[in-house]
């Protein structure tokens, strides 16, 4: 995959496992891509949205008859760099509401117990749980994998429960949830921490949403440029 398109993906927050994996294996050790990826963040930040359209009429505006004075065709020009400027000043003065930044970096996490494959059969009670969740039947998933959880107590069940609470708009039950397995080791800690800030920024907890965050950051886990994005909008 070409480190454009990477840097896209990662950009629009769809990078599967392996895309991000070798995202963090670039950022660690490829100076050139890194930098490439700090240039489009600042850029994201700085780069105001205006429709085509608006612009366009507004350029129009120069395309005056000839008759018309250089003096005249210089000042709509003059007016125009400065009406932008300050439109863009109050865009980029805009505060960024903490559903925005959540809506912005949530997406349920990806079916890494059993991926569906075309043609599977359904033959158990898991298969039933993650098919419900990769069709994106949230509310019947969630059921299931409590059930699950409660009758084999496996780590990943809470967690992709908790995925779908948060996906269902249940943000304090999600809450609940990862904190009940925050203490747990495994491979899905690190993404545990980071669903349980996104669900702490939803919920409006902001100060216990920073402090994952900034654990995150420092410890360069699951999602670190992304927990870094936030903090620099938050603060």
């Amino acid at each position: 995959m070409k480190h454009k398109e990477l840097i896209a993906l990662y950009f629009d927050g769809t990078l599967d496992k392996e895309q991000t994996a070798l995202f963090d294996d670039l950022i660690l050790h490829n100076a050139e891509f890194k930098e490439q990826v700090e240039i489009e963040q600042n850029t994201k930040k700085a780069i105001i949205s205006i429709k085509k359209d608006d612009l366009k009429n507004r350029l129009q505006q120069l395309e005056q008859p000839k008759n018309k004075t250089k003096f005249y065709r210089i000042a709509i020009a003059a007016s125009l760099i400065i009406t932008l400027g300050i439109f863009g000043l109050s865009q980029l003065n805009t505060p960024v509401s903490n559903d925005q930044l959540f809506a912005e970096h949530f997406e349920p996490y990806t079916n890494i117990i059993i991926p569906a494959s075309r043609g599977d059969e359904i033959k158990d009670a898991k298969s039933e749980a993650f098919a419900y969740y990769d069709a994106k039947n949230y509310s019947l998933a969630c059921q299931k994998f409590e059930t699950l959880y409660n009758a084999t107590t496996t780590p990943y069940y809470l967690f992709y429960q908790a995925i779908c609470q948060l996906q269902l708009g249940k943000t304090e039950n999600a809450i609940a949830l990862f904190e009940m397995r925050k203490s747990i080791s495994d491979k899905l800690s690190s993404h545990n921490t980071w669903y349980l800030a996104l669900a702490y920024l939803k919920a409006d907890k902001i100060e216990n949403s920073k402090v994952l965050l900034q654990k995150i950051s420092s410890d360069k886990s699951y999602n670190y440029k992304a927990a870094e994005d936030i903090l620099n909008q938050l603060d």
